[in-house]
């Protein structure tokens, strides 16, 4: 088995925090994982992506230039990622009916992600909820275990909440297009 994953967005959404998690969490799994961060010296605003490959075998490059599963946090990311994969496709409902691939979106009302909301902040932990459950590439209980590694606290306590809510979007089917 070999899944490949693209997140994608501007710097300061989380895009690399939420492929730590994705990682870490298939690594808790006991599978092979490889994470290749890429962002400009802009750190907010500017673009920011990761690659993760999850295998059950030893992991030959950590180039992923066709994806399973895209996780585009904005219209650019979308645009430059979209003809990268076949599988699925995470972004905000509002860009989703850009996608004219043969991919399967899952819009998310990034509305819930702001405006004082719960989540306020949290789109990239909401769309790893929703990665995980969707796709089946990782356990939710590996992804609580992910964000409690790698955050602390209140943080990790918000986090585990709003992929909470993005792995119940996905379950209630909410946001499938």
């Amino acid at each position: 088995m070999e899944y490949k994953v693209i997140v994608s967005g501007f710097g300061g959404q989380g895009v690399l925090f939420a492929g730590k998690v994705i990682a870490n969490a298939a690594a808790a799994m006991g599978y092979e994982v490889s994470w290749l961060p890429s962002y400009g010296p802009e750190m907010r605003g500017g673009t920011a992506n990761c690659r993760i490959v999850i295998s059950d075998k030893p992991i030959c490059s950590p180039a992923a230039e066709r994806a399973d599963a895209l996780i585009a946090m904005n219209m650019p990311s979308l645009t430059k990622f979209k003809d990268m994969t076949d599988g699925v496709i995470f972004t905000d409902q509002r860009f989703a009916r850009f996608c004219e691939s043969g991919s399967r979106v899952i819009g998310v009302d990034s509305g819930i992600c702001g405006g004082g909301a719960e989540h306020d902040g949290l789109l990239n932990m909401v769309m790893v909820g929703a990665f995980a459950t969707e796709t089946g590439a990782i356990t939710f209980s590996a992804v609580r275990t992910a964000i409690e590694k790698l955050a602390h606290g209140d943080a990790a306590a918000r986090d585990i909440a709003a992929a909470v809510y993005g792995a119940g979007l996905v379950a209630r089917k909410e946001c499938v297009s």
